[in-house]
């Protein structure tokens, strides 16, 4: 049974313990919560950890991972060999939604965690992730069971990691997480450099929930549940995969960077120069192919249209955000000649070949875009 959050106490219901970690992303405009929290990740950063430009201005560069299931080891692949390439930057932001939540903290946290995030993506199958649940059909919230997937998390999801983006945190840099909030009906946005920082004996659980919470897709999946506090009584919170409410997201709608660096004094009003990073674990482009005369696969057809038609509006969201600001933008994606040959949901052997594929793209110096929907091919 649940213990859902009265309707009227959305708004005011916090986390035990851990107030001010998270927040709602609803396109209203700037939320002061996190505008706050990146004014005081610039005042904490020291001088020498990111680049300055000439004018000795800091130039930030910040990192947006989507969802894509299975598909995140093409990310994973970039991530792994972008670090020998001496060219990856230390990002200020890391943002993940679904996959790409499984895939931030790694990324956050750099080269010393690429062999961990290979492993990842590169030795599991679908018996890693889920089982078929066997509660009693109807009354049951998935067909799944996760608790592989929450066994696969906890495994590097560790006291150690935790320490480790304290420790990032506490020098400015910024790790947030997007999960989807059914009974509100918003997105969430998660400071898990806040979280780790915290000393809450709850913190580490908190942490894996939240991340596990951001790759459970709605009925296929658990929902992650959630203690919170509100009115002074305690109730549960349903979240689910972030990638409901939006496949990637960065700064927009939640914080200004510009605003932020100008009211630390950092620039004196002069705009800092920067570089944005999206890695779309997908394809942009239709991929077509005939869809049988039966009512589920009509619907999973449907429902994968939409989810890659908001995909691309959040792309060009982003990169206008970027034009608008004159910040570098860089996209990757997976060609569209890359052939999907596997019906299993997590095929050991496609993954290790999209992450040979993103391996190969970045070695190669065909990685990254300038614009949405460049076309790029597989050679």
């Amino acid at each position: 049974m649940r213990n859902p959050v009265p309707i009227e106490q959305i708004e005011l219901a916090e986390l035990v313990g851990m107030p001010g970690v998270r927040g709602f992303w609803d396109r209203q405009g700037v939320n002061q919560l996190f505008q706050r929290d990146i004014i005081n990740s610039i005042r904490d950063e020291p001088h020498d950890l990111f680049r300055y430009d000439a004018d000795g201005l800091p130039s930030y560069s910040g990192l947006a991972i989507s969802g894509g299931g299975s598909s995140g080891a093409f990310g994973a692949g970039i991530l792994c060999v972008w670090s020998s390439t001496d060219t990856r930057p230390q990002f200020k932001l890391v943002t993940g939604i679904s996959t790409g939540a499984l895939i931030a903290p790694y990324a956050f946290l750099g080269q010393a965690y690429d062999a961990k995030l290979k492993a990842v993506f590169t030795t599991i199958s679908t018996k890693n992730i889920v089982r078929l649940s066997r509660r009693i059909p109807f009354r049951i919230d998935s067909l799944t069971d996760t608790s592989p997937l929450a066994k696969l998390i906890a495994k590097d999801v560790n006291e150690a990691m935790i320490v480790d983006i304290a420790a990032a945190h506490a020098q400015g840099q910024r790790l947030y997480i997007g999960t989807t909030n059914l009974d509100a009906q918003r997105f969430v946005v998660w400071n898990m450099g806040a979280i780790a920082a915290s000393n809450d004996p709850a913190a580490l659980d908190l942490f894996r929930n939240v991340m596990l919470a951001s790759a459970s897709i709605p009925g296929a999946f658990s929902p992650v549940y959630i203690d919170v506090v509100a009115g002074g009584q305690i109730y549960d919170e349903m979240h689910v995969d972030g990638g409901v409410f939006t496949q990637v997201f960065f700064y927009e709608f939640m914080l200004d960077i510009r605003a932020a660096v100008e009211a630390t004094g950092a620039n004196e009003g002069e705009r800092s120069s920067g570089a944005v990073y999206v890695i779309r674990n997908g394809k942009a482009g239709p991929e077509p192919e005939q869809t049988p005369r039966e009512i589920l696969a009509i619907a999973q057809r449907a429902i994968s249209t939409m989810i890659k038609s908001a995909s691309l509006n959040d792309l060009l969201r982003i990169y206008q955000l970027t034009r608008r600001d004159q910040i570098d933008f860089n996209y990757a994606d997976i060609p569209e000649d890359f052939q999907f040959k596997s019906q299993e949901v997590f095929d050991r052997e496609e993954m290790i070949a999209l992450f040979d594929l993103g391996y190969q793209m970045v070695s190669e110096g065909r990685a990254w875009q300038k614009a949405p929907f460049e076309s790029s091919q597989v050679e």
